[in-house]
């Protein structure tokens, strides 16, 4: 069988937007072990639905690797129902806070699935990640816990529910999934938040076979999955599946030049980094789609190490620096000094919920072993 770094190239090769078949992979397709191999990275990777899609675009693969194809075919369909589910507890949520004249938008994987990949299961994703307006997040915080869902992370603080990108993560029974209700795409403090977000400019409505999704305008969408991108590299690993999603958006686009141009204008503090990761993503675009980037293309940097996608880093010190670093940067000093508070002194609810306290000399017990374990973040 062939090596985990030889498997991952010769998906790697078939993520392209180039056709391919799997014949040109100089993989061994009718080694069991191998076609095990290659489905279980694919699925780490985030690309096991893709890989069925495009491997059917050219009809000889059907009948020329029936296990492969069989096997990627049951992802395929776990994905789409799965999928399927969260649509429906998208337009509950929707509902419900439309109730309330709160406007929602889609992001991550959702948006994707649903507004950029040809098919609703070609892209999975793990939470119900949505946006409304910052200065109603609370609002539809309470709106729907009063509905019927319930927290299943509690913030440090109020404070921190208004800072962070996003408030608690909550369930809406009889669903599994968490739903996170983002009032930015970062916390306030980030250097990765862009300055300027009017919600008129950059949310807008698309319609496909699907239905009407409120997502963001293709710029601000590039933004989020390049700097989500970029925050995962130096946390630690890339996801494979990440790139894919930037090289579809600059496919879905018609003029990818003008694309480049606004996504640069949103932070232009970040631009750097942007120019690398939107750079490994033109590794899977069409040759059409990378000669219209020639101009950026001095800026872009080399592929990531194989290693930098199998190997996962323990991010939670680098985490909690980077929680802090933004704490720091967080306009006004009574924010500053808020946040800092609340950090070492969580709220009452937060306590309760992690250290079954309420007040009382237990409560301040709680603070102290908190404290004496370094857990500040």
């Amino acid at each position: 069988m062939p090596s985990k770094e030889k498997i991952f190239e010769s998906l790697l090769q078939l993520m392209s937007l180039e056709l391919i078949r799997p014949v040109d992979l100089e993989i061994d397709w009718s080694d069991q072990e191998t076609i095990h191999a290659f489905v279980n990275q694919a699925e780490r990777s985030g690309v096991a639905s893709w890989c069925f899609y495009r491997l059917l675009q050219n009809p000889e693969n059907k009948s020329a690797h029936p296990e492969l194809m069989a096997r990627l075919k049951q992802r395929y369909l776990a994905v789409l129902i799965d999928n399927q589910q969260k649509l429906k507890l998208f337009r509950e949520i929707e509902k419900i806070l439309a109730s309330h004249d709160i406007p929602v938008a889609l992001l991550k994987g959702m948006a994707m699935a649903f507004t950029v990949y040809p098919e609703e299961a070609l892209r999975p994703m793990g939470d119900l990640d949505i946006l409304v307006p910052e200065h109603l997040v609370l609002k539809a915080r309470d709106v729907l816990l009063s509905a019927g869902c319930q927290s299943v992370h509690i913030p440090m603080s109020e404070w921190h529910e208004q800072h962070n990108a996003h408030i608690r993560a909550m369930r809406l029974p009889p669903h599994k999934y968490l739903i996170e209700i983002h009032s930015k795409l970062y916390a306030t403090g980030s250097r990765l938040q862009p300055a300027q977000m009017a919600w008129e400019q950059s949310v807008v409505h698309r319609s496909t076979a699907f239905g009407n999704f409120p997502v963001l305008d293709y710029s601000l969408m590039v933004y989020h999955l390049a700097s989500h991108l970029y925050y995962g590299y130096m946390m630690g690993g890339v996801r494979l599946g990440w790139l894919v999603d930037i090289a579809m958006v600059f496919e879905k686009a018609g003029d990818v030049a003008v694309l480049m141009e606004a996504l640069l204008k949103i932070n232009p503090g970040f631009n750097k980094e942007l120019l690398i990761t939107v750079g490994w993503a033109t590794r899977l675009m069409r040759v059409e789609k990378r000669q219209q980037l020639e101009k950026w293309e001095s800026s872009f940097t080399d592929f990531p190490e194989i290693k930098d996608f199998l190997e996962q880093q323990d991010a939670e010190v680098r985490h909690r620096w980077i929680v802090l670093k933004n704490l720091w940067r967080t306009p006004g000093i009574n924010n500053k000094v808020k946040g800092a508070f609340y950090q070492l002194f969580p709220s009452r609810e937060y306590m309760a919920h992690y250290y079954g306290v309420n007040g009382g000399k237990g409560l301040w017990k709680a603070y102290l072993k908190r404290l004496g374990e370094g857990r500040m973040g």
